[in-house]
């Protein structure tokens, strides 16, 4: 029998938690946060593209775990993988609407309770670069094609969500 995909196992005897067969580690959101805006202070801009770099490895390290463990590919892929990061399991964020046209290969993501945007603190720009790259690694597993991702609206920034709208390269 599979186990639920939100499980979030603790190893006997060890000192690590696993998800999906995958070892995990549970951080406080003020700590990624606080890493982040200390490299924004030592490098300015540039630290932007290194959560994006960052978020895009992770995101592709993810979506190979998870396209291991779940059946579902494409639409029902992204389906499955949006309630999974909205499950109290993960806490990073919770998935409004997902809008992918795949012929085209652009679309959005709209999320709420960005773990990144809810502790920031006030921004004139958003601050999900992390999440912004993510999603792009998510989404270059799933649908097979380069891409690259803005976000425009940010909770940082006293939007209701933050969106990231993504395209083909």
């Amino acid at each position: 029998m599979n186990k639920p995909a939100f499980l979030i196992e603790r190893m006997k005897g060890e000192a690590w938690i696993k998800q999906l067969e995958t070892r995990v580690v549970i951080l406080r959101a003020g700590t990624f946060v606080d890493l982040q805006k200390n490299i924004e202070a030592l490098i300015g801009d540039e630290a932007s593209a290194l959560f994006y770099d960052a978020g895009i490895r992770a995101g592709k390290g993810s979506a190979e775990v998870q396209l291991q463990a779940w059946k579902e590919r494409g639409m029902d892929f992204l389906g499955k993988w949006g309630k999974f990061y909205g499950s109290s399991g993960c806490g990073w964020f919770k998935v409004e609407d997902i809008n992918v046209d795949s012929e085209k290969g652009g679309g959005y993501i709209r999320v709420k309770q960005s773990f990144i945007a809810e502790v920031y603190g006030k921004s004139e720009k958003p601050v999900c670069h992390f999440l912004c790259g993510f999603f792009v690694g998510v989404l270059e597993k799933v649908l097979g094609e380069r891409l690259t991702c803005e976000e425009f609206k940010c909770i940082a920034k006293g939007d209701s969500y933050c969106e990231f709208r993504f395209e083909k390269l």
